[in-house]
């Protein structure tokens, strides 16, 4: 393999290989993400090879291997010159050698009952959630033949964090952390059977976004504010400690970076079930805007993570043509969903607010059973209908 050089880790990539390094062998799969994206009529499977090549040549990270440095503990990315996109079905289980080949494995798949689609499987430190999205519309942009502008490459941004501008935010970051977690005490906790259970709330798209609206506060910590509120009535105390999944995108120059770039970051959320919800979904906001601004830390600064000390949550932001207007709620539902990663946080919550509000709960702890799971996502869809109601 030809080497086009070799360079640092971003912030994002050493978090997400300091979580490989503690995990079991047989959980190294759970970083996988699993993607379908539908082929357009008429393009053929050459097209489709094309393009793909093509993605692999505009973004770094589809043809990045990551080795040890001279340094103990050390790891580099390595970039490699050639597009080397392995055509070849995988499955999601198959862990990739992270140190050999290129993360991630398209190929396409053709079905009796709809149009054909590729196929992806691509490790988390190749790409997240945004630059997920980025890869999916590049790719229609290479298929249609149409210019695109040069991609931000990871070892750029890796440069600029190793910077001495760089330096003190990086210094505030650690330090916000470590008060933060240090605030709470830690409870300790057994982890039991994992539990996944998917609420369907019934509230539109366009009834969340004017509720929050209506509170003077984000969709995203909206939704947040009713988890920490439902964790305070259900578990205690009134101090949650919350850990937000930080997607550090905020700078133009790395809107479309396709690479790992989420960091977990703690906040304090202050409930107060028994009041009025207003006052509560107002500072969980001014706190949740506090924490994303020191979203970017050096994990390996900050000392182990303790993914059983507080709660998680993930918001998966709409589509940017969602329709805003309010519609009607329908009755809400609960399904249970077979288990899938062990690995990570034992109560992590993941909420999609189009085109309805979905919450997603995945609890690995000893003493809840599925009553106490449906308890908690009825809590939340009651205190989410409440706050829409007083909005009209």
């Amino acid at each position: 393999m030809r080497i086009q050089g070799s360079y640092p880790l971003t912030m994002g990539q050493l978090s997400m290989w300091k979580a490989l390094m503690v995990r079991p062998p047989e959980q190294l799969w759970e970083s996988n993400l699993d993607l379908a994206w539908p082929i357009p009529a008429g393009v053929s499977v050459a097209q489709v090879r094309h393009a793909l090549t093509a993605l692999a040549v505009r973004h770094e990270s589809l043809r990045t291997v990551y080795r040890s440095a001279d340094e103990p503990g050390e790891v580099r990315q390595v970039v490699l010159c050639d597009p080397l996109v392995r055509f070849a079905e995988a499955s999601v289980r198959e862990p990739f050698d992270l140190a050999e080949q290129p993360a991630w494995r398209a190929w396409v798949r053709t079905t009796d009952d709809g149009p054909p689609q590729i196929q992806l499987v691509i490790h988390h430190i190749a790409a997240d959630g945004a630059a997920v999205r980025t890869l999916e519309s590049d790719f229609y942009a290479l298929l249609r033949d149409e210019p695109l502008r040069a991609a931000p490459a990871p070892r750029e941004l890796a440069e600029r964090q190793r910077s001495d501008a760089f330096r003190d935010r990086l210094t505030a970051a650690g330090e916000y952390r470590r008060q933060i977690v240090n605030a709470v005490p830690r409870t300790p906790v057994s982890r039991g059977a994992l539990l996944r259970a998917h609420a369907h709330t019934g509230i539109p798209y366009g009834a969340a976004r004017r509720a929050a609206q209506h509170l003077r506060v984000t969709l995203p910590n909206l939704l947040l504010t009713v988890y920490a509120q439902a964790l305070a009535a259900t578990t205690g105390p009134a101090d949650q400690l919350l850990w937000q999944l930080s997607a550090n995108r905020l700078e133009p120059s790395v809107r479309r970076l396709v690479s790992s770039m989420t960091q977990w970051v703690p906040m304090l959320a202050s409930c107060d079930p028994d009041g009025p919800f207003g006052p509560v979904a107002r500072e969980v906001n001014v706190a949740a805007v506090r924490a994303m601004r020191h979203g970017v830390y050096d994990p390996f600064a900050v000392g182990p993570h303790d993914f059983d000390h507080g709660s998680y949550f993930t918001f998966l932001p709409p589509p940017d043509d969602a329709d805003p207007e309010p519609s009607e709620i329908a009755p809400a539902r609960i399904e249970w969903l077979s288990p899938r990663a062990y690995s990570g946080a034992s109560f992590y919550l993941v909420a999609r607010a189009h085109p309805s509000v979905q919450l997603t709960l995945r609890v690995m702890r000893d003493g809840y059973a599925r009553a106490d799971v449906e308890r908690f996502l009825t809590a939340m869809i009651d205190l989410l209908l409440g706050a829409v109601e007083d909005s009209r």
